[in-house]
């Protein structure tokens, strides 16, 4: 009885030949084919931490947001009078407007979760979209109010004060970029991933 093999490029099986007659290829036995990449079905559901169909890039400006809001400083003040500190510290020292991001974030992380099928994810792109970009505005609209106040704060002291972008913004605009690359890859399958159809 002959072995039976099979076409490393159309999978095909053959019994008692060397070569695949379509693609001369040789042929190879069944454990040694190449794995092709699951493609899940439209309404098939995804653990709730895949990174595939976009979920990943989504999850990533979420998480960075979030780093972003604790740790990094928004803007810093340099002149005669030096003043930084993170987000996180100026929300509770009386800026409202930054308890935007870990908002925005946090419902990033929910609608991820809760939209697990292809489907699904392609009906959130838009909101995915829109929330993605309530960081960025929240820290431009900071960012304005914090400007005027310094530029007070240098006439009353007399002295030269300058409003600095800090690494937090930059974080900010890098989650912004992410989650929006994100939003319009969600739910979608990749173009170079065969299917089996």
């Amino acid at each position: 009885m002959h072995q039976v093999l099979f076409c490393p490029f159309c999978g095909e099986a053959f019994e008692g030949a060397e070569r695949c007659p379509e693609h001369e290829l040789l042929l190879v036995p069944w454990r040694a084919l190449p794995q092709k990449p699951h493609v899940p079905a439209d309404d098939e559901p995804l653990p709730w931490q895949s990174a595939l169909l976009g979920r990943g890039l989504v999850a990533a400006g979420a998480a960075l947001s979030l780093l972003a809001f604790v740790a990094l400083p928004l803007a810093r003040v340099d002149g005669a009078l030096a003043m930084g500190g993170s987000m996180l510290l100026l929300a509770l020292s009386g800026t409202p407007k930054l308890w935007l991001v870990p908002a925005a974030a946090c419902a990033q992380l929910a609608i991820l979760y809760r939209r697990r099928t292809a489907a699904s994810m392609r009906a959130a792109r838009l909101a995915v979209g829109f929330v993605a970009c309530v960081p960025a505005l929240a820290a431009v609209w900071t960012w304005l109010g914090a400007r005027n106040a310094v530029a007070l704060l240098a006439e009353r002291l007399h002295q030269p004060l300058q409003l600095q972008p800090a690494s937090g913004a930059y974080a900010l605009g890098l989650a912004a970029v992410l989650m929006l690359i994100g939003a319009t890859q969600l739910g979608a399958k990749s173009s170079h991933v065969p299917t089996d159809e």
